[in-house]
């Protein structure tokens, strides 16, 4: 009896060795609960719009600053993180963005004024560019080669999972309290538990500073540079045609086919939905082919139903989230396989890009909006997908990186 419970013992103990020498759980677990968090808050403004509107008896342009602050003061985060991951190790980053995320949201809901509500807009976006950030940095760190697509996959799929939940959320609380402010109070809950787990033994020496040293860096600067910024701006190309679908679809069904608001809003929904299988799916699934056999059927499947849903009918607009939606996923697993000893770096520029990217579609898709329509100005805007096309597959002959482009993403180099 005793040998078979000291059997038992030791088949347990090596089942957590093999569980714990691959994978570092504590940055898995604490990624996700960020960007659940990221998801949660980040979704919550928009549903509170008009009441805010109501509230300080501002015009459309002059509330939506509230929206433009934030995005720039996420931008200014993103580049603000290349510094801060030198010098702080990423723990104690993500607990700065994380209590400032607290402190926004309840300078939110208790403005008494406009310019106060503009100011804790301008923090919001700041703390949340960190929330955002660090995880895309944790979890290829965290993960085996081989779990390294799943586990990205999955930790987006976190972020479509609190994006469906945060507008029932918000109009729950608004029902039960009759305030725009208790949804901001009360979502500040989120950042605040995800504080309390920073502080679980499991972290406790496990995150440290970044060892590159200055002379390291320089030397990483001079080599990476073009490539990292290359496909930064190849990612940042197909988030762009993500966000503008999602971003357009609802005023698409509004004025080509003369929908409700509630009817439109349905589709948006739907598109949603479909982003959070196709990830869901990437999640549970291991795919062996190429990165850039993955990425390229992407982006081919995306511009298919982007053009079918312009052409056929619009519900193909809606799946086209099935398609794009394990494009962000799969590009962070290559970009960390590329470039493991200088991630921190090539994280901030995706997120620096991504964000100017996102400022340059919206005035583009607008200003074609105003001049040819929506129909042709999504139409248009196919040309991020096909950008991020060309430079999938000339990233090999600009760089010479084959081995990262004949490897499934994930796996070892």
């Amino acid at each position: 009896m005793e040998r078979i419970q000291l059997v038992g013992s030791a088949l347990v103990f090596l089942w957590r060795i093999f569980i714990l020498k691959d994978m570092i759980w504590p940055f898995i677990f604490l990624s996700y609960a960020s960007l659940f968090v990221f998801g949660l808050t980040d979704n919550i403004r928009g549903p509170l719009f008009p009441e805010i509107l109501k509230q300080f008896s501002v015009s459309d342009g002059m509330g939506s600053l509230m929206f433009a602050l934030s995005n720039i003061s996420g931008l200014i985060s993103s580049y603000a993180c290349r510094y801060l991951l030198r010098r702080y190790d990423r723990l104690t980053v993500l607990k700065g963005g994380t209590i400032g995320l607290v402190v926004s949201l309840l300078g939110l809901a208790a403005s008494p004024i406009f310019p106060v509500f503009l100011i804790f807009s301008f923090g919001f976006g700041f703390s949340m560019g960190i929330l955002g950030l660090v995880p895309n940095v944790l979890v290829p760190m965290g993960s085996s080669p081989e779990r390294k697509q799943r586990m990205l996959a999955g930790l987006h799929t976190m972020y479509g999972l609190a994006s469906l939940m945060a507008p029932l959320l918000a109009a729950s609380i608004e029902y039960l309290t009759g305030s725009w402010r208790w949804t901001f109070a009360i979502a500040s809950v989120g950042p605040l538990c995800l504080l309390a787990y920073t502080y679980h033994p499991s972290h406790k020496s496990l995150h440290s500073r970044s060892k590159v040293t200055a002379d390291e860096h320089r030397a990483n600067k001079k080599k990476n540079l073009k490539p990292q910024l290359f496909l930064a701006i190849m990612l940042s190309f197909a988030v762009a045609a993500e966000i503008m679908i999602s971003s357009r679809l609802a005023l698409y069904m509004q004025r080509t086919w003369n929908f409700s608001m509630e009817a439109s809003s349905l589709y948006v929904t739907y598109f949603f939905v479909c982003m959070m299988l196709g990830r869901l799916t990437f999640a549970v699934i291991h795919f062996h082919q190429s990165a850039r056999f993955l990425l390229s059927a992407s982006l081919v499947g995306s511009l298919v139903l982007l053009l079918a849903g312009l052409f056929i009918h619009p519900l193909f607009l809606a799946g086209a989230g099935l398609a794009v939606a394990p494009f962000y996923p799969l590009a962070i697993s290559w970009i960390s396989s590329e470039f493991p000893q200088d991630l921190d770096t090539a994280v901030t520029y995706m997120m620096t890009t991504d964000s100017l990217m996102l400022i340059l579609m919206h005035l583009v898709i607008g200003k074609l909006t105003d001049f040819i329509g929506i129909h042709n100005a999504i139409l248009a805007g196919s040309f991020f997908l096909i950008g991020s096309f060309v430079m999938v597959n000339s990233y090999t002959w600009l760089f010479k990186k084959q081995p990262a482009l004949v490897s499934a993403p994930g796996q070892a180099h």
